[in-house]
């Protein structure tokens, strides 16, 4: 049982099916990220809409990556992600981006980086970072 490790100057094209053997997908040691609404992949800094002296609408801080811009590569069911969109708050509210991978420079999904644990992205209403620390996997 083992996880699956790509490496090098890799591109990965078309529809693919990655697994595993019992394990996970990797870059270079970093689990990839998937698509799961339902997992909190991270945590960015709270929104604090509307302003005082009202109450904020969702301080939550888990951000959710629920889409990804290029879902043609899959392991366990999930689209691996490529950039893509994120929701933040305890009811999955807030809108953000998942940025381009600054941890993986050359493992791509149709030239698109792949984004693994510890990548970055922004929930866009309060322009805050949020890191992915967990792949979803």
């Amino acid at each position: 049982m083992g996880d699956l490790t790509l490496s090098g100057t890799l591109n990965l094209m078309g529809s693919l099916v990655l697994a595993g053997d019992g394990g996970k997908v990797t870059v270079d040691g970093n689990e990839v990220l998937v698509e799961d609404a339902g997992h909190a992949h991270g945590a960015g800094v709270p929104v604090i809409l509307p302003p005082p002296p009202a109450s904020p609408v969702d301080t939550g801080t888990d951000a959710k990556i629920f889409k990804s811009f290029n879902s043609t590569v899959t392991t366990g069911g999930k689209a691996i992600v490529t950039m893509g969109l994120h929701l933040q708050g305890n009811i999955p509210t807030w809108p953000g981006m998942v940025l381009p991978s600054s941890m993986n420079p050359a493992v791509t999904i149709n030239f698109i980086q792949i984004n693994v644990a510890g990548d970055q992205g922004i929930t866009l209403p309060n322009s805050g970072p949020v890191t992915y620390n967990s792949s979803g996997q």
